[in-house]
């Protein structure tokens, strides 16, 4: 199956005077909420559908406490998880403090399988109407 993708337009901000560019855009066509999944994972394997939400619940819960130990992690296939940060520098190490840093995130890596299924993906282009 292709990946449908839109045409949209979007100024280029890298060019001194304002210039248009046209970009694809993947073209969502729905949203599997955790309902949703845990039920179509208890149609694949012998748990039920509130086992696996059950697993999803307490997995996001553990993943969140290991994030916030420092850990990095690892779900095999699925890929891993791990907390970035970006900030200001400082002249010194000793200037160095927790009001250096500006923000924080959650980088995703993708593991084996989802890393494939992307270099296989194929497009399709749809036209709006």
């Amino acid at each position: 199956m292709a990946v449908p993708f839109t045409v949209t337009k979007k100024n280029i901000p890298s060019k001194p005077n304002p210039i248009i560019g046209y970009y694809p855009r993947v073209a969502t066509s729905g949203v599997l909420d955790l309902e949703d999944l845990s039920e179509r994972v208890s149609i694949s394997c012998s748990a039920t559908q509130s086992d696996c939400y059950a697993v999803v619940i307490g997995l996001v819960k553990e993943i969140t406490s290991a994030l916030e130990q420092g850990n990095i992690v690892r779900l095999g296939q699925l890929g891993s998880f791990q907390i970035s940060i970006q900030s200001t520098g400082s002249a010194t190490p000793e200037e160095v403090d927790k009001s250096k840093i500006k923000r924080s995130s959650i980088i995703f890596r993708p593991g084996k399988k989802l890393k494939l299924m992307l270099k296989q993906l194929v497009f399709k282009k749809i036209i709006k109407p």
